[in-house]
């Protein structure tokens, strides 16, 4: 009984379907009659043509803003490579502007003890770096030890000149001990001579 049912009912339905299916190819064969295209087509918007009076007028203010920052930047550029140019031109003194740098003038032997003792924990980071470049080095893949290498070179370069710089201030120290030694003496010799 139940089977004659959904038997019933699927056949209905596929019947259903049929009969719908050449309702719809009317409608489509309707919609294409000559009165339904010439609806259609006034319907349909034609293609604008712009002209360039009529594009400045679509230029929203970011667009403006954006073309504002471009040309600043050109001009900024323009005036870096004016200034680069001026650069050039002038004759280079041998002099550093400003003066030495503070840690190659200490006033004292103890300024001097402690530029040196800054220095030499420079020296010992860079000579930890230096190690730690050498060992990945060691360990690096052959795309890497190009750039390993040129890295391990600067820093290797790097701690050498920091060394000449803490060796600069040991020699600028015993010139200051020296001249801190030769001014004691005179100052001790006049105070013997004033008691006699």
């Amino acid at each position: 009984m139940k089977h004659r049912i959904f038997l019933t009912l699927g056949c209905a339905a596929v019947l259903f379907a049929a009969t719908g299916i050449p309702l719809r190819a009317q409608d489509s064969q309707d919609a294409k009659s000559p009165q339904a295209t010439a609806k259609d087509s006034s319907s349909t918007k034609k293609h604008r043509v712009w002209t360039d009076d009529e594009v400045s007028t679509l230029r929203t203010p970011a667009d403006n803003y954006v073309d504002q920052k471009q040309a600043a930047e050109a001009a900024n550029a323009a005036a870096a490579a004016a200034a680069v140019e001026h650069a050039k031109s002038k004759p280079k003194s041998d002099k550093p502007v400003g003066g030495p740098s503070r840690l190659s003038n200490p006033k004292s032997p103890d300024d001097a003890d402690r530029m040196i003792a800054w220095e030499n924990r420079d020296v010992d980071a860079q000579q930890e770096f230096v190690d730690k470049l050498r060992t990945e080095l060691q360990q690096a893949t052959p795309e890497d030890r190009d750039r390993l290498e040129k890295n391990l070179t600067q820093r290797i370069q790097i701690l050498e000149e920091i060394k000449k710089e803490r060796d600069a201030l040991a020699a600028q120290k015993k010139e200051l001990e020296k001249k801190a030694s030769s001014t004691a003496k005179p100052v001790d010799s006049a105070s013997t001579s004033t008691p006699q």
